[in-house]
């Protein structure tokens, strides 16, 4: 199974995620990261949100599979849709 990246930015500042998550597919890395953000902030691990905190999910080969933004109002919308 691949390895995934969940990378935290916010223009100024990088957390890079050296550990990774092994999991089965990039739709499946995506789920994680959601899931993964909501576990940081409500263990407090987290910046304040809204202050332009990104999720990068990047591969094994560290090509960028997509950006998440941490505001938690739209991991919300991201987790109704």
């Amino acid at each position: 199974m691949p390895r995934f990246f969940f990378h935290l930015e916010n223009g100024r500042e990088s957390i890079r995620d050296d550990e990774g998550t092994v999991v089965d597919d990039a739709k499946t890395a995506v789920r994680q990261a959601l899931q993964s953000v909501d576990e940081m902030r409500e263990a407090g691990e987290l910046p304040v949100a809204g202050d332009g905190w990104t999720v990068v999910i990047c591969d094994d080969r560290n090509n960028e599979l997509g950006r998440i933004p941490v505001a938690e109002e739209t991991l919300r919308a991201r987790r109704l849709a």
